[in-house]
């Protein structure tokens, strides 16, 4: 027999239920959302007056279904806080429910009380999906990455097998992480690296609920194996470049204090610049995973080995590679990338590179020239006394160049050839004096 207690929760649950069952029929959202919180505050007088779990599990569903008509009221009006916020109300009072209901459900012997369980986990999933449906066509900002993760907490309270309830959450789960993900790219374009770490690294949770959900399932596993693969590996991925920019962001640092410190010093701080910088290009050059990135990383790398360790031959092939990013990777962004500083770096370095290798031909073929006897000849056909600018002598020395260019000589007598060579560049730069 009811107590008087159980009585009055089952009344204050059925007025509740006659209330709701009225905003059903209702079209104006401010009468519907009216009636509905007038329900919850019936289905809370229920609970409160409840002695027994089956009659707080029943107020406390009656609860959730109210929150889950409320969240899309409220989204439909663009009250997009205030429908989050029902949407959290909905799965708690579902889980409070759930906990109640399991004292009277593993006693109870009634086929009608396993029909209502059963129900139950339906219902949760179909609420579940209702309420996240409205929430895919929202930005990946922090607001709706924040209301989402709540979500995901009150989730993994659950411990259902149902397979509509394992697709429903695993949904959410797998959006939650995509959403992580999405943001923390946004993030580290407008450089807030940190944060955008922060968010990478929140993607395990939700990645590896929803891997958890889906093994309990073989056919549902099946079916959204690929699509939790691919976000396992954007997240390796984005982490990778991350990583790869902090160190080019560490290495960078370590160059600044370059100029700064003893020769002791600088060497130490080349050293660790360059370990950096070399991790950061192995984690970005296999996969191409950031070309822009990799070509600064290279275009770094190929001045510090030109300007500090004077090795060209490796800085010819950084300051190279990132050209070549450049140019052949980013043809559709090629100004915008032509007018960063480290492709600026890259050109100029490579110019430098040329600079010195050519002074470094003319300072051999001079030693070779002068140990040949090839200059001693040049002096003994010009002399060593420079003409005078101020006379006119501009035809003269035309006709000198054109007697002694090396197109006009025989090649065959290289000695001669040479010294003509030479003879040329001497007269040129006397042409150039009467120019002026």
């Amino acid at each position: 027999m009811m107590s008087t207690c159980d009585l009055e929760s089952e009344r204050l649950r059925k007025e509740g239920n006659g209330l709701f069952f009225i905003s059903k029929r209702l079209s104006r959202p401010e009468h519907k959302r009216k009636k509905l919180w007038t329900a919850l505050d019936f289905y809370k007088a229920g609970l409160t007056a409840a002695r027994v779990p089956k009659d707080r599990s029943l107020c406390l569903k009656n609860s959730a279904v109210a929150h889950k008509d409320l969240c899309i009221l409220e989204w439909s009006e663009a009250h997009y806080t205030r429908a989050w916020s029902h949407f959290r109300y909905c799965l708690q009072g579902y889980a409070d429910s759930w906990l109640n209901a399991t004292y009277w459900l593993k006693n109870s012997t009634d086929e009608a009380d396993k029909l209502w369980g059963d129900k139950f986990v339906m219902q949760l999933a179909s609420d579940m999906r209702a309420m996240f449906t409205l929430t895919l066509h929202r930005d990946s900002d922090e607001t709706t990455v924040k209301s989402l993760s709540l979500i995901c907490l009150l989730l993994h309270k659950y411990d259902f097998n149902e397979p509509s309830y394992l697709e429903a959450a695993a949904n959410i789960f797998m959006d939650y992480a995509g959403r992580l993900l999405r943001l923390s790219i946004s993030l580290d374009k407008s450089v807030h690296y940190s944060r955008a770490v922060g968010f990478i690294a929140e993607m395990t949770f939700p990645i590896q609920e929803a891997e958890k959900l889906l093994f309990r399932n073989v056919n549902l596993l099946a079916c959204m194996e690929s699509e939790l693969a691919t976000l396992r590996e954007d997240q390796r991925l984005q982490a990778a470049i991350l990583r790869s920019r902090h160190d080019l962001a560490q290495g960078k640092g370590f160059l600044q204090n370059l100029c700064e410190d003893g020769a002791e010093k600088m060497v130490d701080e080349a050293l660790q610049a360059m370990d950096f910088l070399k991790v950061a290009l192995s984690l970005v050059s296999d996969d191409g995973l950031d070309i822009v990135l990799e070509a600064e990383i290279c275009s770094t790398i190929g001045n510090l080995y030109l300007n500090f360790f004077n090795a060209e031959s490796s800085a010819e092939r950084h300051l190279k590679r990132c050209v070549e990013l450049v140019l052949c990777y980013l043809s559709n962004d090629l100004t915008g990338s032509r007018c960063m500083p480290w492709f600026a770096a890259a050109e100029r370095g490579l110019r430098e590179l040329q600079e010195r290798r050519a002074k470094r031909r003319d300072e051999e073929r001079l030693a070779e020239l002068e140990a040949a006897g090839v200059l001693a000849d040049v002096e003994g056909q010009l002399g060593t006394t420079p003409p005078d600018a101020s006379k006119p002598l501009k035809k003269q020395l035309m006709i000198a160049l054109t007697h002694y260019h090396p197109d006009k000589v025989d090649r065959s007598d290289r000695r001669w050839y040479y010294t003509c060579e030479e003879i040329t560049k001497y007269l040129n730069s006397f042409f150039e004096v009467t120019k002026g």
